[in-house]
């Protein structure tokens, strides 16, 4: 398997793979909510929540071993560096915006939670779910560059 990633910026193949990946998840979210708005809501359901199951792979077999590796060791001390300060922060919002988006999927689709944390407001939580969701991977595509980018290193 080549090291070298296909998007020419240095990086490794795990992480160009790994942000095509978020990328195309990103349009499909977007495809969802245009789901929901034609009010095809069992497809809505099925998207959003392949993608949140999907991001959470993603999440524990890309992003969690190489935030370990990389920049954990070297926090809270070189915060003040572009480096650590953005994969801190995209691991922050994204973890937020996983654990939000596991949560609408569990509220709103299935019984499994009590009556009292289901949810009543779909819309508000789902579009602020899909706003950090995306803020998040604009912060990681801020990472990628700043880690693997020459002229950002």
């Amino acid at each position: 398997m080549p090291k070298q990633g296909f998007l020419g910026t240095g990086a490794p193949l795990s992480a160009d793979v790994t942000l095509a990946i978020e990328f195309a998840m990103g349009v499909t979210l977007l495809l969802g909510m245009m789901l929901a708005r034609r009010q095809r809501y069992r497809a809505h359901a099925w998207c959003q929540s392949s993608v949140v199951l999907l991001n959470g792979v993603l999440i524990a077999v890309a992003m969690i071993p190489s935030f370990h590796e990389r920049v954990l060791p070297k926090v809270p001390e070189k915060l003040d560096r572009s480096f650590y300060a953005l994969a801190t922060a995209h691991a922050a919002l994204g973890s937020l915006a996983e654990a939000g988006g596991l949560y609408v999927a569990l509220a709103a689709g299935t019984n499994l939670l009590p009556e009292r944390l289901r949810l009543t407001n779909y819309k508000v939580w789902m579009r602020s779910v899909l706003i950090l969701w995306w803020l998040a991977l604009l912060l990681g595509l801020a990472t990628y560059i700043r880690w693997y980018v020459p002229l950002f290193r």
